[in-house]
């Protein structure tokens, strides 16, 4: 694919003003907080995350991916743009492989036609794939596809171990640069009920997560993640 050719050709809509929802949130971080200064919050609500989740756990041998639906809003009291990931797009006509997986032409109309036919009004907030058994962090080519068709701002990147149990966000940085090693965590949004879901291994509630960081210092990659 040629990279001047972006995923969707759809003009960015302006960011709605609304209090980031906190009080319905769980805050999860990677264990490289302190590494990352991202352009956005994440937001991710349950139903999607639990959608997620089973995709990436439907094929243990070969990556999968899909698009990330959803709508960017900012706070103005904390001066502060987030995004709240509402619902996934699993792509097909996909070329797939153990250590791979490439939307084809075929894949970008599919996700186009879906995104304007089942989720009018939303933004194509980021993109996922899976790295099973090889953890959590974005190939030479996944940050080649996220700088050439994922280079708005607010667009994330989330990579998923479904073997073992990892996943974190790759976001823009307030730098302008995109770091492939270090991964960020995000807001648990309730929707489904007042339990939490998340059970990825290299995230941890942000207190717990802080105390850690403290006691032990950054993990090093294997150890976390």
């Amino acid at each position: 694919m040629a990279a001047q050719i972006r995923l969707f050709d759809q003009t960015p809509a302006a960011a709605v003003e609304m209090p980031m929802p906190l009080g319905d949130a769980l805050k999860w971080n990677s264990w490289y907080e302190d590494h990352v200064a991202t352009r956005v919050e994440v937001f991710f609500a349950q139903s999607a995350y639990a959608r997620c989740v089973e995709h990436a756990e439907s094929d243990l041998n070969h990556e999968v991916g899909g698009a990330l639906i959803g709508e960017v809003r900012y706070d103005p009291t904390a001066a502060r743009t987030y995004i709240v990931i509402q619902d996934i797009l699993p792509a097909r006509y996909t070329a797939a492989g153990r250590a791979h997986v490439t939307f084809t032409q075929n894949t970008l109309v599919y996700l186009n036609n879906e995104l304007e036919s089942r989720f009018p009004g939303k933004r194509m907030v980021g993109w996922y794939h899976t790295h099973p058994r090889f953890g959590v962090f974005l190939s030479g080519y996944d940050a080649w596809l996220h700088r050439h068709f994922f280079d708005d701002p607010i667009q994330v990147a989330l990579v998923i171990d479904p073997v073992n149990v990892q996943g974190g966000f790759f976001c823009w940085q307030t730098t302008g640069e995109l770091d492939p090693k270090h991964c960020t965590g995000f807001y648990e949004l309730s929707d489904m009920d007042g339990d939490s879901i998340v059970r990825w291994t290299n995230l941890a509630p942000a207190l717990e997560a802080a105390r850690v960081l403290e006691e032990d210092g950054p993990r090093e990659k294997g150890e976390g993640q």
